[in-house]
Formats: structure tokens, sequence, C-alpha cells
């Protein structure tokens, strides 16, 4: 049965991923979802329905558009790869439960947030502000009542991880300002981690602190390889990839972390 949800989780996670390339070109440009249909994104032709395959139209078009031969991203079939990955490492955590599912959807909108926030250093709204209101109000709840034998106090524990990783990002981020005098961390970070701390508190709400560490360790790697790349410039950098994969990671290796804590 395992082997039998990671297939279908990777091949679902493929689908899934498709869609995400579409959220990430269309949301950031105020486009509609639904129309028009998918198309080249430099001559504009219609994708065929055998050239929309995720992945495999890629490789057996070698990366080039049918219609006019301009060269396709491979950024696209990036994400799809990516958002395969991330399902299947949620199965290998979760298994088949109903969490499951809530998790699968928390890792791709991370996902189509980091890559927006790569490419335009922006973290939109228009997906941000429906993911926490869904989760709060609908997903958060569900997953309580259904799994947990206290499910008010994994509400609560939910409300606390969100409420306290948010809160020190704005805290932060107020602070930077103040004393550099100048912007720092954006809203939208803080906002990210509102979504990320509600889940990650469901699990327990210490993940949001081991969330943020691994999130600053990696930003920090990153952002001094940046600085070498880019010879010392002072240039925009984003924090919201290295956010959503420190809470990634937290979900994922969420029972070694807290066995330091002795919290099973």
């Amino acid at each position: 049965m395992t082997a039998l949800l990671l297939v279908l989780l990777a091949v679902s996670g493929l689908v899934v991923g498709s869609f995400l390339n579409v959220v990430i070109v269309r949301v950031p440009a105020g486009e509609s979802l639904v129309r028009p249909a998918s198309r080249c994104p430099q001559c504009e032709a219609p994708i065929r329905s055998r050239d929309n395959v995720p992945v495999v139209s890629w490789l057996l078009l070698r990366g080039r558009c049918r219609s006019c031969g301009e060269q396709i991203p491979i950024g696209y079939p990036l994400v799809e790869l990516g958002n395969a990955a991330l399902w299947v490492a949620a199965g290998l955590r979760f298994g088949l439960h109903p969490h499951l599912f809530a998790y699968l959807a928390l890792f791709s909108v991370l996902l189509a947030l980091s890559v927006i926030d790569l490419e335009l250093y922006i973290l939109p709204n228009k997906i941000t502000y429906p993911s926490i209101v869904v989760s709060a109000l609908v997903v958060i709840p569900l997953i309580s009542w259904a799994v947990r034998a206290d499910p008010l106090a994994a509400i609560r524990d939910a409300l606390v991880g969100g409420v306290a990783y948010a809160g020190f990002l704005l805290v932060t981020a107020i602070g930077y300002s103040l004393l550099a005098r100048r912007e720092g961390m954006g809203l939208g970070d803080v906002k990210l981690a509102l979504l990320m701390g509600l889940y990650l508190g469901w699990l327990h709400p210490v993940l949001a602190l081991e969330s943020l560490i691994v999130s600053c360790v990696i930003g920090l790697v990153a952002g001094l390889g940046v600085l070498v790349v880019r010879k010392g410039k002072s240039e925009p950098y984003p924090f919201g990839p290295w956010l959503a994969l420190g809470c990634i990671a937290a979900v994922l290796f969420s029972g070694p972390l807290l066995h330091i804590y002795g919290i099973t």
C-alpha cells in the first residue's frame, strides 16, 4: 500500500505541479487561472494536450515550443518535479492519514510562493490571504476534529504557532527598519510565517522556532553565496523561499526535532 500511495502521490504531484506553473505565471500578472488555455510564453500559440503532459512533453519536445521553436524555460518541469518530490516526501512522513492532504496543499502553496518570490521578490496576497483564511477556518479545525483526541487543544496550538511565528518576524522587521532606517524584511514574509506557523503549531508550537532557526541558517548561507556572485552589490534578496524550506524541513523531520525536547 505504501508503494502504491507514493506512486499515486508522485503522479498527482506532477499534475498539480503543472497547474502551479500557471499560478506562478498568471497570479502576479493579474490574469485568470482559467482563461485563456495554456499557451507558449513566446509566440502565445495554444499548447496542445499532447504537449501538456508534465515533464514528459518538455523532454519529448527537447525544451522547445512545437509552434515557434523557442526554448521553453526549464523552470516549468523543475516545478513539476519539485512538487512531485514534496508530495512523495509528505507521503513518507505521514502515510495515508487525513492530515496528509493538508500538508500536501501547504507544500504546493509554499513551492508556488517561493518561485514567485525568487523571480519577482513578492509574495502575492492573492495566494497568502486565501491560504491563511481557509487554513485557519476550515483545514486546521477539520483535521483537528478528525485525528486529535483533544481537537480544541490542537486548534489552540496551531493558532499559537501562527501568531508567535508571524509576531516574531513582525517585531524583527519593525526593529530592523527603525535601527537601519531602511526596509528589510517585507510584510509578505510575516504573512507567510502566519500561514506556516498554523501547520507547524498544529504538530507542536516549538516547531515554529525550529523552522525559523533552519530558515535563518539556510538563508544566511545562501545570502553569502549571492553576495559573492553579485560581488558585494546590495540588491533585493528574497527570504520567503528559505522560510518555506525551513518550514518543510521542520514538518518532514518533526519527529526527531521534537524528540530533542523530549516530546513524542
